[in-house]
């Protein structure tokens, strides 16, 4: 039996019966029938999809939300924050999915495309029962995939809700399923022939099982598991917003993410004043339940091992009395390795804090983990951060800020927190075959031709740079803008960005070239690839000898805007013409 219950009083709210296995086998040939059909539509086609999932998410915002609460007890305005982000998610894929998904051209006989791999089980948590879902969905149905879902077994309602979510949206029929069924299933679903991935969210025991499984079916996984995240507060932070942002990293959700912030490394010369600021706003906090009676176990049994171990108890520390599963907010200071609270994942409102002489022992104690999912350091000299940030083994590092999750960037960890990225352009292609085509010679059906259009003529770029763009089309396939620039001497342009993904090739010369601000020194024959919307320039590495590019648009339409003036000029190539704007 499937059981819904309501962690703020821990009352029965409903039971479900798991579904049968004939009810399974109808889902997944109905997920794999629509998913057949589903990956021959084009991405701009499907992507329709997206908005609609977007527009009902909203028109239902407060429903989900209260239902979220009631199933694993966030307060109601962090619920519907949460609805809040899965619409916006399906609007940015809905927007980018085409650029993400462009065939990307590899001068001059080559293209790599992104096809489907099929349909993917998602085995979800509950502790962002939407959340969790339509950052994995709206990605993977974008780039041409089918879903099944066996989520969590205490947020059986939001599951069926999610069902609604779809169905609202006229997703096609059999596409997305939501499946009923207790936990012992999922290995038998991995192993079935209709499943083509898996991604998983959850913790890293049962990660580490999900793996296993499908790895004896040699099928592609996503892993994000679980994670000590550490919060690096240095001696030249601006300390009082360190601390006030350090509250909301650990509470935030009960303390009940992954990235949640779990260790609060300090500075010995900062501690004090970090502590005090720290405790006095945890302390104002409102206290609210945890999702289960064992997870508040579990935590108040770190608790107690931590303090016999010689953790000081500054706050909380027992459970609340009466029914429900609350814990208040507790922090541990003087926490070191060896002690519950450092080594282990502490899932709920705890804070261990630790104190450093400076900031390579910092950096040391944050790495004495086995995860590796996110990491916050704090600190005014942005300069030194730069260097410090490549030091950290974490998947994202966020500079004077708390770790969360933006669908414009890739999401995941290392260790035992896990593998693969959701979000972002990474995030779409992870469920995808990322196919080399190679056009030979004698191939007619992908014999490329390059024209010329005739109100394309070469242009000069300033400062010594000359450009002449071209058009290359397979046949019966998509075209693509190119061209080459030419730098005289020390020539360069100026820091841009595009609408589209673009590849470069060094035909002639060496170059510099910045990407994002970070400078690459590359020769002849060597390659990059530019995301859309990312800044960057080229220019000569010498300052006598020629130099010579040619770079692909993934795109026909293009456009290229300059950073300091915020000039655009795009060139549709398809129709031969040029305009400019800003």
């Amino acid at each position: 039996m499937i059981l819904s219950v309501d962690p703020a009083t821990g009352t029965e709210l409903a039971r479900f019966t798991p579904q049968s296995t004939v009810d399974v086998e109808v889902a997944l040939d109905a997920a794999a029938g629509a998913q057949a059909h589903w990956r021959t539509l084009d991405v701009t086609e499907r992507v329709g999809l997206l908005r609609e999932l977007a527009r009902v998410l909203r028109a239902g915002k407060e429903k989900y939300a209260r239902l979220i609460t009631a199933e694993m007890g966030k307060p109601l305005g962090e619920a519907e924050a949460e609805i809040e982000k899965c619409a916006v998610t399906c609007e940015h894929y809905a927007g980018q999915a085409a650029t993400y998904l462009a065939d990307r051209p590899i001068p001059p006989d080559s293209v790599v495309v992104h096809d489907p791999l099929g349909v993917v089980l998602a085995v979800m948590p509950w502790n962002y029962p939407f959340w969790q879902f339509f950052r994995f969905a709206a990605p993977a149905l974008a780039a041409g995939n089918g879903i099944v879902l066996k989520h969590a077994g205490n947020v059986p309602q939001c599951a069926l809700a999610i069902a609604d979510v779809v169905r609202d949206a006229e997703t096609p029929e059999g596409l997305v399923q939501v499946l009923l069924v207790e936990s012992g299933a999922v290995a038998g679903l991995i192993a079935d022939d209709r499943i083509a991935a898996v991604t998983f969210t959850g913790s890293t025991e049962v990660g580490a099982i999900i793996a296993a499984q499908a790895g004896a079916a040699l099928k592609k996984q996503v892993l994000e598991l679980g994670g000590s995240d550490p919060f690096v507060v240095l001696a030249d932070a601006d300390v009082p917003a360190a601390a006030a942002t350090a509250v909301k990293a650990r509470f935030v959700n009960g303390g009940q993410s992954c990235v949640n912030a779990k260790r609060f490394i300090v500075e010995e010369a900062v501690a004090d004043e970090f502590v005090r600021e720290f405790t006095a706003a945890a302390a104002a906090l409102e206290v609210g339940p945890l999702a289960r009676e064992n997870l508040r176990a579990t935590l108040h049994d770190q608790v107690g091992r931590s303090v016999d171990a010689g953790a000081s108890l500054l706050l909380g520390g027992k459970p609340a009395d009466g029914p429900g599963y609350f814990y208040p907010p507790t922090v541990l200071d003087h926490v070191t390795p060896g002690m519950a609270a450092f080594d282990e994942e502490t899932f709920g409102p705890v804070a261990a804090i630790t104190r450093v002489a400076d900031a390579d022992a910092a950096i040391a104690m944050a790495n004495r983990t086995e995860f590796g999912l996110g990491a916050a350091l704090w600190t005014r000299d942005l300069a030194r951060a730069t260097a410090l940030v490549r030091r950290f083994e974490a998947g994202a590092v966020f500079v004077n800020g708390m770790v969360a999750s933006d669908p414009r960037l890739p999401f995941g960890g290392i260790k035992k927190s896990g593998y693969g990225r959701e979000l972002g352009a990474e995030g779409i292609r992870e469920f995808t075959n990322t196919k080399t085509v190679w056009r030979g010679p004698g191939s007619t059906s992908f014999a490329p031709s390059v024209l010329r259009p005739a109100d394309l003529p070469a242009h000069n770029r300033g400062g010594g740079a000359s450009t002449v763009p071209l058009v290359t089309r397979a046949i019966g396939a998509r075209a693509f803008l190119n061209g080459t620039t030419h730098f005289e001497g020390g020539a360069g342009i100026p820091l841009h960005t595009h609408n589209c993904p673009e590849s470069v090739v060094i035909l002639e010369g060496s170059a510099i070239v910045e990407i994002d601000g970070v400078e690459h020194h590359l020769e002849r024959f060597d390659t990059t690839y530019v995301d859309a919307g990312t800044p960057h320039r080229f220019r000569n590495a010498s300052t006598t000898e020629p130099m010579r590019i040619l770079w692909t648009y993934a795109s026909v339409e293009a456009t290229r805007t300059i950073v300091a003036t915020g000039v655009t000029t795009r060139v549709d190539a398809e129709h031969a013409k040029v305009s400019q704007s800003g």
